[in-house]
């Protein structure tokens, strides 16, 4: 590999083309965009969903130099430290509602995924907290982020960041700044809706207590807005398959149980 390639999410990926291919071969590789992939579909591919390690993560075990905080992608297993994160622009949002069976009781995939406006009305919060049917499953209620994260070393890369239980009121203060986030027009003067993209966000995480016990959350940084034009164009094209339905959370158990000492 040379200096110019840079390997992201588990692939090569030749940044720096320019500097190593004559224009005329760049200008052919250009032409021939995506030739050989015409039969992948979304089905063959996962979006990486990123999460926070806890302190009961299998990943502490199987991965080297991975600790609790740290940031994980699941697809790819690179590690970022939260003390340092990784900046990202949101192309999309949603939030559903995640039926659970018990821990070791069932698959660990969610029984039933409902929309935020589809929510059991016959839910009613047991004891432990959790809001449980009358079969005895819980909802969790889940506020998804579908992002483009900046890396440093290679080419924006899309993934998924679900924020669940304590999470939620950074994931409500989060959709509450995407929600405010104006433009104006210098030559109408009007004001508009920015697109979600048009902020760059610096994400990293904390250790976080109360009196039920300590576990790992996000901490969200405003930062300065897009300029890049290819990026705000990859941005663009993540939303549009947001939402024609292309793009969907995979869950499973373990990946959201967030730490065996998260407070519900």
């Amino acid at each position: 590999m040379t200096e110019e390639q840079k390997k992201t999410n588990g692939a090569v990926t030749t940044k720096a083309a320019s500097n190593v291919l004559s224009p005329e071969t760049l200008q052919h590789l250009e032409n021939l965009g995506g030739a050989g992939l015409e039969t992948i579909t979304t089905d063959d591919m996962a979006t990486p969903r990123i999460k926070i390690l806890a302190s009961n993560s299998p990943e502490l075990d199987s991965l080297e130099n991975a600790r609790p905080g740290m940031i994980m992608n699941s697809v790819s297993s690179k590690l970022w430290k939260g003390n340092e994160g990784f900046e990202v622009v949101v192309c999309g949002y949603d939030k559903v509602w995640l039926e659970w069976e018990d821990r070791g009781i069932g698959s660990s995939a969610p029984v039933n995924i409902f929309s935020a406006h589809n929510k059991p009305t016959d839910a009613v919060r047991g004891d432990d907290g959790k809001f449980r049917l009358p079969s005895g499953n819980y909802l969790e209620e889940s506020a998804n982020f579908y992002v483009l994260i900046l890396n440093k070393d290679g080419v924006p890369e899309p993934a998924i960041i679900s924020m669940k239980s304590t999470q939620l009121k950074v994931a409500r203060s989060w959709a509450y700044g995407l929600k405010n986030e104006f433009i104006q027009n210098p030559t109408s003067k009007k004001m508009f809706l920015a697109p979600s993209w048009y902020r760059i966000y610096h994400l990293t995480t904390t250790k976080q207590t109360n009196s039920k016990g300590s576990w790992f959350g996000w901490v969200l940084d405003k930062k300065e807005f897009i300029t890049d034009d290819n990026t705000f164009e990859m941005a663009s094209d993540f939303n549009e398959s947001i939402r024609k339905g292309l793009v969907k959370p995979k869950y499973d158990e373990e990946s959201d149980q967030m730490s065996g000492d998260v407070p519900f």
